[in-house]
């Protein structure tokens, strides 16, 4: 249990000096977009390509990956239906609403939570790669026809995905492990010492995110908020856990399982909400708390993980 609750100070103790030194304008406005896109380009493509290479690729395809997916299908599919017949959701009012449920800042905030829990980045491995070719493509084409926007087509999406750094730092992981090709020395080094920045980095930009940000006021209209949010934080985790339960995994592997699931609202959501002008009060608002309320859940997982 210390070590539990040691971890989670480290986590809070970083984000806290982050927004003080936001807060004393130590560094300029927007420097946590600054570090958010130098952790995306370099030190979380270089972690995940060094704890691919070195796992074993077993690992990838087991139960972890196909519980998570099954969370973030689950978690969409009970927004959607929920939103539309109680709420009465349409168009891409409920499409981004379902992106809110079940459609989560893995590649940034939820890997450097799961390394400073568990040191292992390699469960969120599978599920990453579902959002980025699987889900992307999906909702973007829903949202092209929604909104009457000249679509790219599904595949031209998929293929325009293939860029991220992410994604290619996986693939060449994988494909390192699978074929067991020795890494250099002097190419190791270097990737090690950059990836053992990226959670600090990405827990320093968090905090100083969290200078000026305002948690929205709650209304009438807030219905879709507050079920999105739900189906984020609780049945995301719910259902990740009972999925990897049943599938057979135990002990650290399913506390794993259900951190990921707990993931909170990725911050491309509003990025998508905006191009499509669709729920973006909804999409910001999700994001500040899902954020917030995320830690807090995954510290439940912990400590419930740890005390059964």
């Amino acid at each position: 249990m210390a070590s539990v609750l040691l971890n989670f100070w480290v986590i809070i103790a970083i984000m806290l000096v982050g927004y003080v030194v936001a807060r004393c304008k130590i560094v300029p406005p927007g420097s946590d977009r600054t570090l958010t896109q130098l952790v995306f380009y370099t030190t979380l493509p270089a972690l995940m390509f060094t704890t691919l290479a070195n796992s074993d690729p077993a690992s990838f395809f087991g139960v972890n990956g196909l519980a998570n997916i099954i969370s973030s299908v689950g978690t969409g599919l009970i927004y959607t239906a929920l939103a539309a017949t109680l709420l009465k959701s349409r168009g891409t009012e409920l499409t981004v609403g379902a992106l809110v449920a079940c459609y989560t800042n893995i590649g940034n905030l939820g890997v450097a939570f799961l390394v400073a829990i568990t040191g292992d980045p390699t469960p969120a491995a599978p599920i990453l790669l579902f959002q980025i070719l699987v889900m992307v493509p999906v909702f973007f084409s829903i949202l092209d026809n929604q909104t009457g926007k000249k679509t790219e087509g599904l595949w031209r999406t998929i293929l325009s995905r293939l860029k991220n750094p992410l994604l290619i730092a996986v693939f060449a992981g994988l494909m390192v492990a699978l074929l067991k090709i020795p890494i250099p020395e002097l190419v190791s080094a270097p990737l090690t010492k950059m990836a053992g920045a990226n959670v600090p980095i990405i827990l320093l930009a968090m905090g100083m995110s969290l200078r000026g940000a305002h948690l929205p006021r709650f209304g009438r209209e807030s219905a879709p908020l507050l079920l999105g949010i739900f189906c984020r934080l609780v049945l995301g985790p719910l259902i990740a856990f009972g999925a990897g339960y049943l599938l057979g995994a135990r002990g650290e592997a399913l506390m794993a399982i259900a951190i990921i699931g707990a993931f909170p609202t990725a911050n491309n959501v509003f990025v998508y909400a905006h191009r499509y002008r669709s729920g973006v009060t909804m999409a910001r608002d999700a994001v500040i708390i899902t954020t917030v309320g995320s830690l807090l859940v995954i510290l439940l997982i912990t400590v419930i993980a740890q005390t059964v």
